[in-house]
């Protein structure tokens, strides 16, 4: 759930809230009105029957009693009753008609509202106009009209408060909207930088706070692409010594190891015929060894293939990698085909290597760990990037955590040329996709 949805929602929230506030404080606000009119009605009747007797002449006549009534119907507010005797008049009661509140309230609110609010109380109120004209009166708020005065002003409230909430909710969710803008483009961001894109920046808008966040990914952004510099030039001078050792540790194999292997193949060779004939047990003892001194030749000749580089400037790197797959070819009968669509004129010498490389170690693993019957080599220039598959079908598995020198290396190479690694399990073996940024190309060469 997005930010301004939850705070867009957390904003209808508490409008309903208020709302629902406003109109309980509505119907209470009835209630306490019906309150205060039932002790204004008993205040005014009270005045009434006290000064009705001194004023009026005809106390004894028959329609003193009516005229009394009349009088006392008067100053009722709207919904009270009133019950009230004096010498000259038997109890009687009386109630002030309603109907000024509107339309009753329907059962479901009465019930509502008796069960929220307490109706209001009865008064009475006791006094004499004169030493003969003693009266008691009590005053009440019909219930049917407390709700129903408490119902009109609930419907009142809720127009005003549906208006004025909607103005609320449309003006606070655009402004929500408008001054969270800034919140998608930080968001893009980060994003753009959890994807690796070190370029990334954010612009500077909005509030205050949000402008000091984005310069804050800004500088994080900054700082992320010089260290990732750092380890890319540290990467790749690991990988140029790397490169240099094998070349030397090549050398040495070829200098040291393999004229010692000559000689030792030559003295099997003499001794082999120097025993012919007369001792056949030296004959075959000199034979075992120089087959083992050419087996082991030959486990040399393909380290030398795997340690040295090879010729990438005189020859390039579409026929390096040919001639790399062709050997394979051949020592182990295994189809390798090459898709090779890749201007070379941007490649340095060592992009050139790390994708041969990748490549070798690729091919590596497939033939060590599985037994493939075809390895497809896609090497395509897409756009500015440079896109690298190797895909075999021998069955072999990825490894988990632990991963090897190879894979290692594989990594390595792809870090140092500011590539992006993929290595994936497929229902045949194994897929190794490989993408370098032209931009990396462009700015190595």
């Amino acid at each position: 759930m997005s930010l301004r949805f939850r705070l867009v929602f957390t904003l209808w929230l508490v409008t309903a809230l208020a709302a629902a506030i406003t109109l309980g404080l509505a119907a209470a606000d009835a209630y306490r009105t019906a309150r205060s009119d039932t002790q204004t009605t008993l205040t005014r009747a009270s005045y009434v029957l006290e000064r009705n007797y001194h004023m009026e002449p005809r106390v004894g006549d028959p329609l003193y009693a009516e005229m009394t009534s009349i009088k006392l119907l008067g100053v009722m507010a709207p919904g009270t009753c009133i019950r009230f005797d004096q010498r000259m008049i038997s109890e009687r009661r009386l109630c002030a008609g309603w109907q000024v509140f509107g339309q009753i309230a329907p059962g479901w609110f009465r019930d509502l509202a008796g069960r929220m609010f307490e109706p209001p109380a009865s008064v009475v109120r006791s006094g004499s106009a004169s030493q003969s004209g003693a009266f008691r009166i009590e005053a009440s708020f019909d219930p049917v009209a407390a709700a129903t005065l408490a119902w009109q002003r609930t419907r009142l409230a809720l127009w005003q408060t549906l208006a004025m909430a909607a103005g609320v909710l449309l003006l606070g969710s655009a402004a929500i909207v408008w001054r969270l803008g800034p919140v998608r483009g930080i968001v893009s961001g980060l994003d753009r930088l959890a994807r690796g894109d070190l370029d990334a920046r954010v612009e500077l808008g909005g509030a205050r706070e949000f402008g000091q966040i984005a310069q804050a990914v800004n500088h994080l952004a900054e700082r992320l692409k010089a260290s990732a510099e750092q380890s890319r030039a540290l990467t790749r001078k690991l990988i140029e010594v790397e490169d240099v050792e094998r070349r030397q540790l090549a050398r040495d194999l070829h200098d040291e190891f393999g004229q010692t292997l000559t000689a030792t193949a030559a003295l099997a060779a003499s001794m082999r015929f120097a025993a012919a004939g007369d001792r056949p047990d030296i004959e075959r003892d000199a034979a075992d060894v120089g087959a083992n001194i050419r087996n082991m030749m030959d486990c040399l000749r393909g380290a030398f293939a795997r340690l040295r580089p090879p010729d990438l400037e005189e020859v390039g790197l579409a026929a390096s990698l040919r001639t790399m797959l062709n050997g394979w070819e051949t020592q182990r009968g295994t189809r390798l085909t090459l898709d090779y669509d890749l201007d070379e004129g941007g490649l340095t010498d060592a992009v050139a290597l790390d994708l041969y490389r990748i490549v070798q170690e690729c091919v590596t693993n497939a033939m060590r760990h599985g037994a493939p019957k075809h390895v497809r080599v896609i090497l395509r220039q897409r756009e500015d990037d440079i896109t690298l598959t190797v895909e075999d079908d021998g069955g072999g598995k990825l490894a988990g955590e632990r991963r090897g020198h190879g894979i290692l290396g594989i990594t390595e190479r792809t870090a140092a040329m500011g590539g992006r690694l993929n290595m994936q399990q497929t229902v045949d073996g194994v897929r190794v996709d490989v993408t370098v940024p032209g931009a990396i190309v462009r700015s190595a060469a």
